[in-house]
C-alpha cells in the first residue's frame, strides 16, 4: 500500500482534483477526506443521542430469548471447547 498526502482547500462547489506523482502506481484506490474543522457542538451532541435510541429501539424489537443458566454454560463450554489450542 502506498499513500499521497497533501493539502489543499475545499471549494464552494465542494469538488476536488488531485494529480498524483508519476510513481504512484495505477489501479484502485481508496480515497479519504479529512477535514480540519471540528463539527459544532449541536452535530456531536444530537448523533450519540440518536445512535443510542435507535439502538434502543432495534433493541426492543428482537426477540425475548431467555435461557437458563445451566444451558448458557454449556453452550460456553461447547464454544471454547470449539476454539482448539492453536
Amino acid at each position: 500500500m502506498q499513500a499521497y498526502k497533501l493539502n489543499t482547500h475545499i471549494p464552494a462547489n465542494h469538488r476536488l482534483e488531485i494529480t498524483l506523482p508519476e510513481s504512484f502506481p495505477d489501479g484502485e484506490a481508496e480515497v479519504i477526506v479529512l477535514t480540519r474543522q471540528q463539527p459544532s457542538n449541536t452535530d456531536t451532541q444530537a448523533r450519540p443521542a440518536q445512535a443510542l435510541e435507535d439502538f434502543f429501539a432495534w433493541l426492543d424489537r428482537q426477540p425475548l430469548a431467555l435461557h437458563s443458566e445451566k444451558e448458557i454454560e454449556v453452550w460456553v463450554r461447547e464454544e471454547r471447547n470449539a476454539w482448539g489450542d492453536d
